[in-house]
């Protein structure tokens, strides 16, 4: 998903269909409400101790209803991309372009399939075809293909019989196991890692589709219908760079280069690269100038050492600091590499680390580092990770 629409959606202002109403609230309505009920009718006034009998009607009454009020603000609050989710954020982003939510898409690979030696005639390789790395997920050929007469082998872009999360990452040579036989064909391999795999559409990739769609209906080719593009391919990509003849990366003109992190961390194999650019040149947000160019980002590597400290008021609550502290840096190590482009940032790192509960923290790397629109952060080793002590505060 683009974090950058996210992060847009997540900080719109907050918004409450009951006024921000609280069940203290609607307790004290109810008290006063039948207090002064009761001296209209009666002249007299009357006081509701804790163990009076009206009293706790009362709060039961009032629970139920402020039950009621938060239904309300639920509902008038699946009308909006910040808090929608499921079923009404299906309907929320049918609106939006006819935006619905993509459904598990399963991994391709590169299979090189292979004579033992070239042949006078053309060697058929059926449609549906299947290879296996481990005999229980399979990968199978969409369409008939063929090694041509003298030729010896030829690539195929083969898709995981399962869809989802299941078929990615099986690394080169892995899916090199013949399930369906091909006469005079004497191995198949994987080229390159198996990729783009995705489980059903999560409510955060469908609410920043949705925000972005309004951009897909441009046939000028601007950033964002770029990025809407790659994000409606699969759900499989995390983030998208689009970049034109003006970025520092020299990208010639007409050209529009565009860079693609996996929701893995990782850039996308040549499977998900030609996949993207056909459905690309078939989408109608690009204009017929545009020469689109698909790859991964420009890794740079960063690595992480910090030593932390904590106060000595703290001193009790010491072991729970720690895991904190190393919950944050886990956080920080997620965040730096969530994004294309981001700077590497050790003030987020500071933050949160300070947020955990430590005094203060010295760290000496990363330090901080500007990115170029198509480079990405990306941690080198383990996070050095050191407790320095208790110190006064």
């Amino acid at each position: 998903m683009d974090a950058s629409a996210l992060e847009i959606i997540k900080e719109l202002p907050d918004i409450s269909f009951i006024d921000d109403v609280s069940l203290e609230d609607v307790q004290e309505l109810f008290f006063t409400a039948y207090q002064d009920k009761y001296k209209e009718e009666t002249g007299v006034t009357v006081s509701l101790a804790k163990g009076d009998p009206m009293r706790i009607a009362l709060l039961s009454a009032a629970g139920i209803f402020y039950q009621a009020l938060l239904k309300i603000d639920a509902a008038g609050k699946m009308n909006y991309l910040k808090y929608a989710y499921g079923e009404y954020l299906d309907n929320l982003a049918a609106t939006r372009s006819g935006v619905v939510r993509k459904a598990a898409t399963p991994a391709t690979v590169t299979v090189l399939w292979s004579l033992e030696s070239a042949r006078t005639s053309a060697t058929g390789i059926p449609a549906g075809t299947r290879v296996t790395a481990d005999g229980v997920t399979y990968f199978a050929s969409s369409e008939y293909a063929e090694i041509p007469a003298g030729a010896t082998s030829i690539s195929i872009v083969m898709t995981c019989t399962t869809a989802g999360t299941a078929g990615n990452g099986f690394a080169p040579g892995e899916v090199a196991t013949i399930v369906d036989p091909v006469p005079f064909v004497a191995s198949a391999r994987n080229t390159d890692t198996s990729s783009g795999g995705a489980d059903t559409e999560d409510d955060e990739s469908l609410a920043v589709r949705a925000f972005l769609a309004p951009s897909g209906f441009s046939v000028a080719g601007p950033e964002e219908a770029y990025i809407y593009r790659c994000l409606e391919y699969s759900p499989a990509i995390a983030d998208v760079a689009v970049t034109g003849p003006t970025g520092s990366n020299g990208v010639p003109a007409g050209t529009v280069d565009i860079r693609v992190l996996m929701d893995d961390g990782s850039g996308p194999e040549p499977s998900v690269i030609a996949g993207l650019l056909e459905y690309l040149t078939d989408a109608p947000a690009r204009p017929l100038t545009d020469h689109v160019q698909v790859s991964g980002p420009d890794f740079v590597s960063y690595s992480v050492s910090i030593t932390y400290y904590i106060a000595a008021s703290n001193k009790a609550s010491a072991p729970a600091i720690q895991a904190a502290v190393e919950a944050a840096v886990t956080e920080y190590v997620t965040w730096q590499s969530g994004k294309i482009g981001r700077d590497i940032n050790p003030d987020h790192l500071l933050a949160g680390v300070k947020n955990a509960g430590a005094k203060r923290a010295v760290i000496t790397a990363p330090a901080f580092t500007a990115l170029d629109a198509v480079e990405l952060a990306k941690l080198s080793g383990t996070p050095s990770i050191t407790y320095g002590g208790i110190e006064d505060d």
